[in-house]
């Protein structure tokens, strides 16, 4: 026996039956705070790990008497794990802003212990020690990863010359991205 129910009905009833089973919507005031970046969420986390950014010291006059035909400057780095912090530097392999857009891939000099497969990098301007922005880093070979990134228009025309034999214009905080799995 077939019995004809109008769409419209079996429509409503399953949206209740969804709406019962789903959990309570997240109030606005934690919406917010997850859309909030880490370095605010996290502002003594986030200060320690500047001043030992800013204590990192690169060897730019070498870098600089003998040119890599593959990268640039190193770019100091700080890999952020939950009980550890690593410092090393990355070189940038390739760079290139246009549209609004960062592309670029880097490598790492000093791979930590376990190779990460995602890193999320805050970008920290380099005079002025702050936070520009944040963006995910894939691992594509090696030690080799790749991102792209939005930039905001002031950034996007202050770095749209940049080669990738120029001196950087930020340092680096990587921090390892956890996959559920």
């Amino acid at each position: 026996m077939k019995i004809e129910i109008p769409i419209e009905q079996l429509l409503r009833w399953r949206l209740s039956q969804a709406q019962a089973e789903a959990p309570p919507a997240p109030r606005a005031a934690r919406l917010l705070e997850l859309a909030r970046p880490w370095w605010e969420t996290s502002p003594e986390r986030f200060h320690s790990m500047i001043e030992r950014l800013s204590k990192m010291q690169i060897a730019y006059g070498h870098a600089m008497a003998q040119p890599q035909s593959r990268s640039g400057h190193p770019v100091p780095a700080l890999i952020v794990h939950t009980a550890e912090e690593l410092e090393t530097s990355v070189r940038v392999l390739y760079v290139n802003v246009g549209n609004g857009q960062l592309h670029l891939r880097f490598q790492l000099d000093a791979a930590p212990a376990r190779a990460e497969q995602d890193f999320e990098v805050t970008f920290i301007s380099e005079p002025l020690a702050r936070p520009l922005f944040s963006a995910p880093a894939a691992r594509s070979e090696g030690s080799e990863y790749r991102l792209s990134a939005e930039l905001s228009e002031e950034i996007a025309r202050d770095w749209e010359r940049l080669k990738v034999t120029d001196q950087m214009p930020f340092r680096l905080i990587l921090q390892p991205v956890t996959t559920g799995g």
